[in-house]
């Protein structure tokens, strides 16, 4: 993406700059919020109060999302000028939470010398729960004849023995933050002109099917005994989305934004990995940049 907006006249270190974020941690865990505040800071002053435009990725943009929620909204609409979201996490990832429960496995294969094995103590993926606001009532895990919907998240975690991810989802899931509240309940819309952009019409994981030879056992207290760490491909329950998240989690601004038939994009059959990389996504980009900037924002009439 970054190549792409040098290639529009944007310049790296001047006017164009990136933030890194520890995935492994959740929202407001780390220095990120303080690090983007002072980097937001840093380019107002040069620039004679130019407001800047802050651009994110999946789950950079739930911690672009909390650092929005969390600041003073007078000092967040005199600093930004937009929010932009690509294919954001705006929710508990479902199909992340069997990372929780199984044997390291990557998404690329075996066949990815590179490829990061997924980890069971990334609380920032794993404890953010499921939140039934985003899920409703939708099938996402079976285990057997058992159903788990989002609201059944804990119970599957401590059922499959993921004791750790569990008790760490009583202290970070979202449901029980007070910034995502403001969206997910209160439906407080943020102090900034937003769009939420995202790849549409592919099929994605939801979650999965496992087989179960045994009830839970109790006495188990860690995955490896938990009758899901060692089954291979298990089953799919799939939605339609962009290949990474789900539609449920890519929609689930609309409760919270002013205008959502506006603000929110769909693109067909962009996936989650291309839509950072689509000309005619970059091109939106840049005509929204200008139109902010020019003071005319079209979806707030």
């Amino acid at each position: 993406m970054v190549e792409s907006l040098v290639s529009m006249g944007w310049e790296t270190n001047n006017n164009l700059d990136c933030i890194p974020f520890d995935y492994r941690y959740p929202p407001g865990e780390t220095r990120f919020a303080e690090e983007l505040k002072n980097l937001i800071a840093s380019h107002i002053s040069p620039t004679n109060g130019t407001k800047v435009i802050l651009a994110c990725h999946s789950q950079g943009c739930l911690l672009a999302y909390h650092f929005l929620r969390t600041q003073d909204p007078a000092w967040v609409a005199q600093h930004v000028g937009l929010f932009f979201s690509l294919a954001g996490q705006f929710s508990g990832c479902s199909d992340c939470l069997r990372w929780a429960f199984q044997k390291q496995w990557s998404w690329d294969g075996t066949n990815n010398p590179v490829a990061s094995p997924s980890d069971m103590t990334w609380v920032g993926e794993l404890a953010l729960g499921l939140q039934s606001s985003v899920y409703g009532e939708t099938i996402l895990y079976r285990w057997g004849q058992t159903s788990y919907r989002a609201r059944d998240s804990s119970a599957l975690l401590r059922e499959a023995g993921a004791m750790a991810v569990a008790k760490a989802s009583d202290r970070y899931t979202l449901n029980k933050q007070t910034w995502f509240l403001q969206g997910a309940r209160d439906r407080e819309p943020l102090p900034v002109p937003t769009r939420i952009v995202f790849g549409t019409g592919l099929p994605t994981t939801a979650g999965f099917v496992f087989a179960r030879k045994h009830g839970p056992n109790p006495n188990c207290k860690n995955p490896k005994c938990g009758g899901l760490y060692s089954q291979d491909a298990p089953g799919l329950i799939t939605t339609s989305g962009d290949k990474g998240d789900s539609n449920w989690m890519n929609r689930a601004p609309q409760i919270w934004l002013r205008h959502p038939k506006c603000e929110l994009k769909e693109y067909a059959l962009i996936s989650h990995m291309e839509i950072f990389l689509n000309s005619d996504i970059l091109r939106f980009f840049r005509q929204t940049v200008k139109e902010i900037a020019s003071g005319n924002d079209s979806c707030s009439p």
